[in-house]
């Protein structure tokens, strides 16, 4: 669930992002085109890998200055759940999930989330007419490129929304395997060679830092690997490295992983693409690189190496700066989830996932949000902590998030201190959308 700060930097952009809209103002439910201009938001939005946030309230011709906010009767009628559910589910079928709270932006003005989940198990289809708005039978999209939400008008429109369901039919047959203790592959894990190979792979990519990574790698950060095994140079073609990345990214938070901006330009090599983000423009640092051999890679800055606040910084005086528990749980969270799709998307059998926190000899483990403090000075003296996982394809989709947890529990355990598992899966269903 996104809060205030995530809703004003999405808004922050000047411009709408593929995982977000804005509608508004003037929403009476009573203004019928526009209730019908909201459903379509809703709808293209929960036929979006991992769905995302529909913000009601703010003009979306000016969305960087967050106004006008809704009236106080307007948000009366869009906080009540029941209600709006009945007025979305006239035009929709199957009816989306979402969920739905107000906020109070920094410019004093209340808007209303409506937080879209993605589709179930088919793909959500309009239902209902409404002149120049809706059409009966046609599925509403996000498109690339320019984010807008419109009926599919393509092929290759169509292509990934029933991808998606497709990968999902596939996940879930996987997931029922592996639950019944079934294996589907008898052959063994993955020989040095192959991490030979990777690690060679990974090294060229990276070879020529850019100002961004420098500054990355001097300052806490969180590297990430995922590796689809054997070894093949070749199992991605080139022109289609974008593409595969594209529709696997992560959006269980308000933050995707990766972070592809297509408006700053993608790095194109002979068998791998990349971007460096500078912090300054998303208050974000990120990079990474994706191979044909369908390895990717990843390095972010700490979130409390980038933010000024006091959940963020550590409370022993010896500290040398502070890991937060959430930011390393939900980013192996939602590294787990994207090895789980690069893994269905590319048919391999096993694949590999690897994290390492650099630069954190001195720092404390904090918990990072008030309502979950944790007792103790629990402070590591290793510059670096690494963890990994090889597993194969139905080990892995059986329960992503859980291992996700997992590997968050091991990676944080020289800290001294034990997170417990269930202490982990409670979090991470309370920060992200189920």
């Amino acid at each position: 669930m996104a809060d205030a700060a995530e809703i004003e930097q999405l808004l922050n952009a000047e411009y709408e992002v593929r995982g977000f809209e804005v509608k508004g103002p003037g929403l009476r439910r009573g203004n019928k085109p526009l209730v019908a201009n909201v459903a379509r938001a809703v709808m293209a939005m929960a036929n979006l890998r991992d769905g995302g946030p529909v913000c009601l309230g703010i003009d979306d011709d000016k969305q960087a200055d967050m106004l006008p906010g809704l009236s106080p009767e307007e948000l009366a009628e869009w906080t009540d759940f029941d209600d709006v559910t009945d007025a979305l589910a006239q035009y929709v079928d199957p009816p989306v999930r979402f969920d739905l709270y107000p906020l109070t932006l920094s410019s004093g003005v209340d808007v209303v989330i409506l937080e879209v989940h993605e589709f179930d198990d088919v793909p959500h289809v309009c239902k209902r007419d409404y002149p120049d708005v809706l059409r009966p039978g046609e599925v509403y999209i996000r498109p690339r490129g320019k984010p807008e939400s419109r009926s599919g008008r393509s092929a290759s429109e169509m292509r990934e929304v029933l991808d998606l369901a497709t990968d999902k039919g596939f996940r879930e047959f996987i997931r029922r395997v592996g639950a019944a203790g079934i294996t589907l592959s008898g052959v063994s894990l993955t020989g040095p060679s192959d991490k030979d190979q990777f690690d060679a792979e990974s090294a060229l990519s990276w070879a020529e830092p850019s100002e961004v990574v420098r500054e990355i790698d001097a300052a806490g950060s969180l590297s990430l690997t995922i590796r689809p095994e054997p070894f093949d140079a070749s199992r991605v073609e080139v022109g289609r490295l974008q593409d595969v990345l594209s529709e696997a990214t992560v959006r269980l938070r308000g933050w995707p992983l990766p972070m592809l901006d297509e408006r700053t330009g993608v790095q194109r090599h002979a068998a791998w693409i990349g971007q460096d983000l500078d912090r300054r423009p998303f208050h974000h640092a990120e990079a990474w690189r994706f191979h044909t051999s369908g390895q990717f890679t990843h390095e972010r800055m700490l979130v409390t190496d980038l933010s000024e606040d006091g959940q963020l910084r550590p409370d022993a005086p010896e500290a040398t700066g502070a890991v937060a528990v959430w930011d390393v749980l939900l980013s192996l969270v939602e590294a787990c989830e994207l090895a789980a799709r690069l893994a269905t998307a590319l048919k391999c059998e096993r694949i590999s996932i690897g994290a390492t926190l650099r630069g954190v000899a001195g720092r404390q483990l904090i918990s990072g949000v008030w309502e979950r403090d944790m007792v103790g000075r629990y402070i590591v003296s290793a510059n670096a902590l690494t963890v990994s996982r090889a597993l194969r394809l139905e080990e892995l989709l059986v329960d992503p998030r859980r291992l996700g947890a997992q590997l968050a529990r091991e990676l944080l355990a020289p800290f001294g201190t034990e997170v417990s598992e269930s202490v982990l899966f409670d979090w991470q269903e309370k920060t992200l959308r189920a």
